[in-house]
């Protein structure tokens, strides 16, 4: 499988999310290539070259047309209830990220008071102190644990070699307002079973993150061998995790 298309614009929506309302989504990356620091087996745009991520800013939009984007969308007469920082791979590898974030606060702030920000991250880039800084800044900071441990973390994320497993998992403990989202397979790579659930459960009582979502797969993925968790096995693990740990989860299908 291959995959959806990739989003074609810096803003798209709004979309009934499953998480967040109604959100409108901020693409800060290119429309023509998959551009990410992870190549997850269970992507819904397909497969990446990791290699390539960290790629030259001209391939990135001006932090002048994201804003422009973002203001007329919000000059527009409809319910918005968050702003979304997702699209077409990691939105934190965009190089102005920082400058963005402050961008579209600014516009929020004066346009729109009431809409809250978003973002669906893949932790990458949280050891930087300046994304890390701007992730505070955000309303809603959702970021991805898939595993538990760097064995599983290679098997299904397939990262960027300069990312350090550990180092990302400490830069997640110093983000106080910490929501995690798991993607949950099953297949030839696994994290829902054995070992791998065991540690990434111990990675969630330690981080005890505000709220955890997790999820399976509802989209097409570029890899036949991943295999969906049902509904009735995602909502007895956030039972689980409830009444061993007392960790807030939350079951998305």
């Amino acid at each position: 499988m291959s995959g959806i298309p990739l989003q074609a614009g810096i803003t798209y929506g709004p979309i009934l999310s499953r998480r967040l309302g109604r959100s409108l989504g901020i693409n800060l990356l290119p429309v023509n290539r998959k551009v990410c620091t992870f190549d997850c087996v269970y992507c819904q745009y397909g497969a990446a070259k990791v290699s390539e991520a960290l790629v030259n800013g001209a391939y990135f939009p001006p932090v002048s047309d994201v804003l422009l984007q973002v203001e007329k969308a919000l000059m527009k007469p409809r319910t918005i209830d968050y702003l979304t920082f997702s699209g077409n791979g990691e939105p934190t590898i965009h190089p102005d990220f920082p400058e963005i974030v402050e961008g579209v606060i600014t516009l929020r702030d004066r346009i729109r008071p009431d809409v809250k920000l978003a973002i669906l991250s893949n932790s990458s880039c949280i050891t930087q102190p300046s994304i890390l800084s701007s992730l505070k800044r955000i309303d809603k900071p959702m970021m991805k644990l898939d595993a538990g441990d760097p064995q599983t973390f290679q098997m299904i994320n397939r990262p960027a070699k300069s990312i350090d497993f550990w180092d990302m998992l400490a830069g997640l403990r110093s983000l106080p307002n910490l929501m995690i989202q798991s993607m949950l397979i099953d297949g030839k790579v696994a994290n829902v079973r054995g070992d791998a659930y065991r540690s990434w459960v111990d990675l969630l009582v330690d981080l005890r993150p505000r709220e955890i979502h997790i999820y399976s797969l509802d989209r097409p993925t570029a890899y036949d061998e991943v295999l969906p968790v049902s509904p009735q096995m995602l909502q007895s693990i956030a039972e689980e995790l409830w009444e061993q740990h007392q960790l807030l989860v939350k079951a998305f299908w």
